[in-house]
């Protein structure tokens, strides 16, 4: 049975009986919705010189010595999909996981029988 007075030191032994009474308030709020994680929709928008040159965005030596190094690169987010994911990714970015790639517009061959009946 608990006493009528808590005590100014917690026992070292647990209750053998659990208290009779529950907690009149519980300790936070839960969220009314599960937080979700925002994400943008990133592209690999090249600067005009890499244009000019034939230079792509997922070439490491771009990613590793401008993404989030370079004042104009970081102004424009050139770039942008392959810095996110070479980990070089712009201050508060999160780029959405990218889609499989376009299907074909032709079918791949296989091998096959052609029927005669």
């Amino acid at each position: 049975m608990p006493s009528s007075m808590p005590s100014s030191q917690p026992s070292s032994m647990p209750s053998a009986m659990p208290s009779s009474m529950p907690s009149s308030e519980p300790t936070s709020e839960p969220s009314s919705m599960p937080s979700s994680t925002d994400c943008t929709i990133c592209d690999d928008e090249r600067t005009p010189w890499m244009k000019d040159n034939g230079k792509y965005c997922t070439n490491s030596y771009f990613t590793e010595n401008f993404c989030n190094k370079k004042q104009y690169w970081k102004n424009n987010k050139f770039c942008r999909r392959s810095c996110y994911d070479a980990g070089y990714g712009y201050a508060g970015d999160v780029c959405c996981d990218q889609p499989s790639s376009e299907p074909s517009s032709m079918p791949s061959s296989t091998d096959c029988t052609i029927c005669d009946d």
